[in-house]
């Protein structure tokens, strides 16, 4: 379970419980960089501040415990090809 107070976050968003159920798991990394990422052509409002941030903590936080799932430094940068 994360440590990051996700209390406001489940109450504005009560699906995203799942964080919890997949804690620990690849699939939870995905899910937290999906819901960072623009994939709905600006349709989306995107979250408030206070809820993006704890959106950035967790991943942060399941990236120091769950090092093996980070896939960060795989993505290339601009203008380079992916490997």
């Amino acid at each position: 379970m994360p440590r990051t107070d996700t209390t406001r976050l489940y109450a504005a968003h009560p699906h995203l419980v799942r964080i919890d159920e997949l804690w620990g798991q690849k699939a939870c990394r995905d899910l937290l960089t999906h819901l960072m990422t623009e994939t709905r052509d600006g349709e989306r409002a995107g979250f408030c501040e206070e809820n993006a941030s704890t959106l950035l903590k967790l991943l942060m936080e399941h990236d120091r415990a769950f090092p093996e799932f980070d896939d960060s430094g795989k993505i290339a940068s601009w203008g380079e090809r992916p490997s």
